[in-house]
């Protein structure tokens, strides 16, 4: 079973862009993590709530009164891990605006025991709360807080920080066993950026930890003078985003960062979550002339959404704002067939939206499902529609039932980089659950096949023939009945169209016909119909090379 793990904000209660958020409104039976959000580091370099009164003094349904010792949402944790004592839920600690004494902190062990310390001691008093999340955004960098945004405290770093992040997770791991806590867990919120993970010790420090959220998204925003999809899946091979000194182009998307902790650090994938947004980002001045459809358009700013800062606006809505803009006069959807997501553009607004919708939660699920990785999870939960949920419930019904899923199919070509003529192979493994195979270019579904459960590998092929010049991107995805996955994606590139004599399948030829084929002449030794398999490099009997 995959993890579901939503951030829970603890300012969401003051909120109705939040929907007024409590810990009684989490969908319980949907998630098997709640990360509630956030804890920091204070100047005695102990952690401490962001919000006292919400966490430990106001009232909730279950926590409060005379007759309960415990307030605020921390009581209403200890409420419902008695209704739900299978869930976790664990203290994230930072975040982007609340990293402020991290550095300082981790800068001695006389520090580090101090803050390591008050983990303990709260844990032994809250003994329902089943770990600490570290979200220290981002060890080794030096970030001076933003002048427009009051919440924002920054997040001091130096080239220290690379041991020094490593030795705090290393002693809470260490604290932990020495107290007899060994059953509690131990996470960090980990960049998707490979250029920050470089000033870590990611392959060092990842044995002291249970799990890894990867935060992919906000890899594009209203920083940028280029509008972009700021949670891709995949990387648009149009992007005109630069390569140097950082190659955002091929390496800001999620797949090609999930590779990096695999790959280069050697993360095994099941310890690995992997991110979804609730939310949107934004560019306003949308020049129309540029672009496509709003998409890698010139732009100047954000508009505010409803879940911004009016002084400091990033366009970050809630998907259930999304929900309603998405049906409102003047905003046209589209989908980027590459990255797999959707935005939204005005032209006569000039504002491109980028965020997630069904289909995209749905393909990212089928992403990490097909891929092994460990779940996935949520900033934040609040951003939901509490009306059913519809987007946690897509990732419940993909994740917690991810062990009956089918595999998922490996594509291959013939030849990747060609003149119009290939063969698309979707390999089905053994023992595969699947009931269907659909197989989509560039996302509208070219074939679909009933296929029945086997035992043994199957095979399918597509025969393109003529194909214009351009690139491609293949997905398979395999059904049954509870949900689908899907391959990673195949591009293949033509680059010129066929000739009038080259050779195709499909096609009747009569003995002396010469034909080219992979670049080279062939004369037809005997009348037949020209199928897949007798190409003249794999047919003697029916070609002679010229």
């Amino acid at each position: 079973m995959k993890r579901v793990v939503a951030y829970f904000p603890n300012w969401g209660t003051y909120s109705v862009a939040h929907h007024d958020f409590s810990v009684s409104m989490i969908p319980w039976d949907k998630v098997s993590v709640i990360n509630h959000s956030f804890y920091s580091v204070d100047t005695n370099f102990k952690m401490v709530s962001i919000d006292e009164f919400a966490d430990y003094q106001k009232q909730f349904e279950h926590s409060g009164d005379w007759t309960q010792q415990l307030k605020g949402h921390i009581g209403e944790y200890q409420y419902y891990k008695g209704v739900y004592p299978d869930k976790k839920v664990l203290i994230s600690i930072g975040g982007w605006t609340r990293g402020e004494n991290f550095h300082a902190m981790a800068l001695t062990e006389s520090n580090r025991t101090i803050f390591v310390a008050s983990i303990i001691d709260f844990l032994k008093t809250y003994p329902f709360i089943d770990g600490i999340d570290i979200d220290w955004e981002y060890p080794g960098i030096d970030r001076a807080k933003d002048p427009n945004d009051q919440y924002d405290f920054g997040c001091p770093g130096g080239p220290e920080d690379k041991e020094n992040f490593t030795a705090l997770l290393r002693e809470i791991r260490e604290a932990y066993n020495n107290n007899v806590l060994t059953d509690k867990l131990l996470t960090i919120a980990g960049s998707a950026g490979y250029e920050k993970l470089a000033l870590q010790e990611l392959n060092i420090y990842q044995q002291y930890l249970d799990f890894i959220n990867v935060m992919t998204y906000d890899f594009h925003g209203a920083w940028e003078t280029i509008t972009n999809n700021h949670s891709p899946l995949f990387v648009n091979p149009d992007d005109p985003s630069p390569t140097t000194p950082v190659d955002i182009k091929n390496k800001y998307n999620t797949n090609a960062a999930l590779q990096v902790y695999t790959d280069v650090y050697g993360i095994s994938k099941d310890k690995i979550n992997v991110g979804a947004p609730f939310y949107s980002r934004a560019w306003k001045n949308v020049n129309g002339a540029t672009g496509t459809n709003g998409l890698f358009a010139q732009a100047n700013g954000a508009p505010v959404g409803d879940l911004d800062d009016p002084q400091d606006p990033g366009g970050q809505n809630s998907f259930t704002t999304m929900k309603q803009l998405e049906g409102t006069a003047g905003y046209v959807k589209y989908r980027d067939p590459y990255a797999k997501v959707p935005y939204l553009y005005n032209s006569a607004l000039q504002i491109m939206l980028t965020y997630e919708d069904e289909q995209s939660l749905s393909d990212r699920c089928d992403f990490v499902n097909s891929n092994g990785y460990g779940g996935v999870i949520i900033w934040e939960i609040s951003n939901d529609d509490p009306q059913g949920f519809p987007m946690t419930t897509i990732i419940a019904n993909k994740m917690l039932g991810g062990d009956n899923l089918p595999s998922a199919p490996v594509l291959s070509v013939d030849n990747g980089t060609n003149n119009g003529n290939y063969t698309i192979t979707v390999n089905i493994p053994a023992g595969n659950t699947a009931t269907s195979m659909a197989l989509s270019e560039n996302s509208n579904v070219v074939k679909t096949v009933n296929i029945t459960p086997s035992a043994i590998g199957q095979v399918i092929s597509y025969v393109v023939i003529n194909k214009a010049v351009g690139t491609y991107t293949y997905v398979g995805q395999l059904s049954n009945a509870y949900g689908a996955t899907s391959s990673n994606p195949l591009l293949v590139t033509v680059t010129g169209q066929p000739s009038g004599n080259e050779w195709v399948p499909n096609k009747a030829y009569n003995a002396g016909d010469v034909v080219t084929y992979n670049n080279k002449s062939y004369k037809c030794l005997q009348s037949h119909t020209s199928l897949v398999g007798w190409e003249p490099d794999n047919a003697p009997a029916l070609w002679q090379l010229q």
